[in-house]
């Protein structure tokens, strides 16, 4: 059986050694922090934040808990801390522009959504009511952003 590397050096240097030595230049340990914090920790605590509320709803025995409503607040209001923490510490890339456009595009119906859904329920618990005022809250600022945007641009020229 013949070995797919080729000896470089010395016949010592290891075929390990030689993989990783194929040219790749080392990251700072600065950006592999950034990478890290945004890309592997703000999403863990993000899950277990997540968690922690379903169980608090679980424990207190919420009528029909809105679990999925809450799903979606966070994936919403995470993607925005995602968003902001990749262009203040990290490189935009083609998947941050995804999440934004998916943010500023969709994201306000799928909460409108939500808040319509959450309408009749809110009066269920505080979990509800904070579900309905969180999402209204999106729906409106967003709108209000984007329909302000294009007031600027229409009206400057």
């Amino acid at each position: 059986m013949r070995w797919p590397f080729r000896y470089r050096g010395s016949r010592r240097e290891s075929a390990v050694a030689q993989l990783f030595s194929l040219g790749v230049s080392a990251m700072p340990l600065s950006k592999v922090i950034a990478a890290v914090g945004v890309n592997l920790v703000t999403p863990f605590l993000g899950v277990v934040a997540f968690a922690l509320l379903c169980r608090w709803m679980w424990r207190a025995r919420i009528e029909s808990p809105p679990f999925l409503s809450w799903f979606i607040l966070f994936a919403t209001f995470g993607g925005w801390l995602m968003i902001l923490l990749t262009a203040l510490f990290w490189e935009w890339s083609g998947m941050a522009s995804l999440g934004f456009f998916y943010l500023v595009l969709v994201a306000p119906f799928v909460t409108a959504a939500l808040a319509w859904s959450l309408h009749r329920r809110r009066a269920l618990s505080g979990f509800h009511r904070s579900a309905f005022v969180a999402s209204i809250s999106y729906s409106v600022l967003a709108l209000a952003t984007i329909l302000g945007w294009l007031g600027v641009r229409l009206f400057a020229r």
